[in-house]
């Protein structure tokens, strides 16, 4: 290493990295939260700020590592049922198709599509598949562990409780969700096709508008006609999308958009 840097640098060095190498941008509003998680993770293998982001600009990093810059480099916010309202749709628009697959885009640690499961197996359907997407390898592993604390939401049919507070999905639930390594920004397709519903809810924030419009276009070429696009209320205005192959339906709850016949 030759000359120091300074943080300022060291910070635009680790957004540079991921936006060239991953695909991942940062929204300003989380950069400094993003440098101070990076930098700890750093201190915990015994690297200065600047040591840790030359390690990675020369790929002297291990897979391990990677998984967890980019881990601390997405947001993962979610909870069981956290939009209900989005649920109800995805149930609804579920009774259109024989057999409804509905992908989580964005699915963090995997409560939205297991929230999908339940939801749909509690309406009737016998004959769906749900699949969650997301960048973070930590995130996917979980997911397919089907372990979570405790949740009322989840009726008892579906999960087994131990008395740790943890709850475990039945293998019977599991059969109908399945999960992906995925970054959204890649040319790599995703390994789910032809779904009837794609549901992505606040994750198109942390992209730039052009960004945003790449990964909605993507997402509307994998639907079926009259399958159904769903983001948050003001996600695809942000990114002023105006796709002229799909239908905007008039929904208070959501943007909704439907694949023309």
């Amino acid at each position: 290493m030759a000359d120091v840097v300074s943080l300022d640098q060291i910070l635009d060095g680790w957004i540079d990295i991921l936006q060239s190498r991953f695909k991942i941008e940062i929204a300003h509003d989380r950069q400094a939260a993003f440098f101070k998680a990076i930098n700890q993770l750093g201190s915990s293998i015994g690297e200065s700020e600047e040591g840790f982001l030359y390690r990675a600009q020369n790929r002297l990093l291990t897979q391990h590592d990677w998984a967890e810059i980019i881990h601390l480099a997405t947001n993962h916010e979610t909870r069981f049922y956290r939009y209900k309202a989005i649920i109800d749709l995805v149930s609804k628009y579920s009774r259109e198709f024989a057999r409804p697959r509905v992908l989580s885009v964005g699915c963090s640690t995997g409560e939205e599509p297991y929230t999908f499961a339940v939801e749909m197996n509690e309406k009737g359907f016998s004959n769906f598949q749900v699949h969650g997407i997301d960048i973070s390898a930590p995130c996917i592993s979980h997911a397919r562990t089907g372990v979570y604390k405790q949740n009322p939401a989840i009726p008892d049919r579906y999960v087994s409780r131990n008395a740790a507070g943890q709850m475990k999905f039945y293998d019977w639930l599991k059969d109908f969700v399945s999960f992906e390594e995925h970054n959204v920004l890649s040319d790599q397709p995703i390994d789910f096709a032809q779904p009837t519903t794609i549901v992505t809810q606040n994750m198109l924030i942390y992209y730039r508008r052009e960004s945003r419009i790449r990964i909605l276009e993507n997402l509307a070429l994998m639907l079926p006609k009259g399958g159904y696009l769903i983001t948050g209320p003001a996600e695809a205005e942000e990114a002023h999308w105006k796709p002229n192959y799909l239908e905007r339906l008039t929904v208070a709850s959501a943007s909704v958009f439907r694949k023309s016949e």
